[in-house]
């Protein structure tokens, strides 16, 4: 029986970690465009002419970079390749996709909620959750996709992406703003502290190793962020004029 393969598009931290994963369940062929030397067995560099004939292929592009990587490959993916994105945020990714690609071209956005950190924190994948949002023309391949995600004991829930961002524009915009604003403080462990305190480091902690240029794109393409970043602001100001 011939291994499946999978593609990974971009070797960041969650790259890395996503490749290991699925590569019990095949060969996972990786394409980093700055020419990552240091990928670790048994993943396998390759070119992206390679990466885009796998059986599904994973971009993990930030999200800025993400409408010209479809563009590259485009006239490159195998038309019978499932197409994943991974992105934090759901509508803009998947308006690329289905423009840049034809209809028959199997599309399933995704969102994995968690990442490195939470990962080594919890010490497994298992438990942790991940978001489908089918697109087209999934019907044959997405029992595939389930069927790994199961095996890694992955909680999955199915959303649109319209429902997606609006839900993670307070559970995961809200928290990084709130993480970024914590982190100008400095703030450090301390004799006198109460647990709220350290709640508050917790979620400093949690968003201080992600880049800012996911803080930055998570809040620019979330249409659904700024109105909510804005209700918190403006709360916190009703706050000092009453104090």
């Amino acid at each position: 029986m011939t291994k499946a393969t999978f593609g990974i598009i971009g070797y960041g931290r969650f790259g890395k970690l996503w490749g290991h994963a699925l590569s019990p369940f095949g060969d996972v062929l990786v394409y980093e465009k700055n020419g990552c030397t240091e990928i670790e067995a048994p993943l396998r560099s390759c070119s992206l002419d390679e990466v885009t004939q796998c059986d599904m292929v994973f971009i993990l592009a930030p999200i800025s970079e993400f409408e010209s990587l479809c563009q590259q490959i485009k006239d490159k993916l195998n038309p019978h390749s499932l197409l994943v994105d991974c992105c934090s945020v759901k509508i803009h990714p998947v308006k690329i996709m289905k423009e840049c690609f034809p209809s028959t071209q199997p599309i399933i956005g995704t969102h994995p909620l968690f990442g490195p950190d939470s990962v080594n924190k919890t010490g497994t994948l298992g438990g942790h959750k991940i978001v489908l949002c089918p697109i087209q023309n999934f019907t044959e391949k997405l029992p595939e996709l389930e069927n790994i995600l199961q095996k890694l004991h992955l909680h999955i829930c199915t959303s649109t992406p319209e429902e997606h961002d609006k839900q993670m524009a307070s559970s995961q915009s809200l928290v990084h703003f709130i993480g970024r604003g914590l982190a100008a403080l400095d703030l450090k462990p301390q004799e006198l502290s109460t647990p709220d305190f350290q709640a508050l480091l917790n979620i400093n902690q949690m968003v201080v190793h992600d880049t800012w240029q996911l803080f930055l794109d998570m809040h620019k393409y979330n249409p659904y962020a700024k109105q909510v970043r804005k209700k918190f602001v403006d709360q916190l100001l009703k706050l000092e004029e009453i104090i």
